[in-house]
């Protein structure tokens, strides 16, 4: 029987879909959000994934950032700051792949986040992989536990 990957939050600045074959919370963002918006947007996200871990407790993140282009210095340190806990404390992830974009200057903000996060949160087994393309990031959510 095939998955069906289910829609479950979709607005002007992201899409969010499960995947249960993984399983997986995938969301893409579909433009340059506002700092308020991708703040509120990835605590709208984490909220939905905390409802959708109870009926899969190894469920797995997935961000498609090639839209979401260069964060400010202050949506940097937020993430660093507040969003890091939010997503491996709070809700509990434990295997992390982002999609990046062609752009370097974008993408900066997304390896700093997983190189810091890398070593934060290793000793709770937390795994972040940085990928060109989907179908790498899925390859590698499928291997993780």
């Amino acid at each position: 029987m095939e998955s069906v990957v289910t829609t479950i939050l979709e607005n002007d600045l992201v899409i969010c879909e499960l995947d249960p074959s993984i399983p997986v919370l995938r969301h893409r963002w579909l433009t340059k959000p506002s700092s308020q918006g991708f703040r509120d947007q990835l605590q709208d996200l984490q909220k939905e994934y905390l409802k959708l871990k109870k009926d899969h407790p190894n469920l797995k993140w997935l961000a498609d950032t090639e839209l979401l282009g260069e964060l400010t210095p202050d949506d940097e340190k937020w993430l660093e700051e507040v969003w890091e806990s939010l997503l491996f404390i709070d809700a509990g992830v434990k295997a992390h792949a982002v999609i990046l974009s062609d752009d370097i200057y974008a993408d900066y903000s997304m390896e700093k986040f997983k190189l810091l996060a890398d070593s934060k949160f290793k000793e709770i087994g937390v795994k972040l992989g940085v990928f060109m393309n989907a179908e790498d990031a899925y390859h590698w959510l499928r291997e993780q536990e």
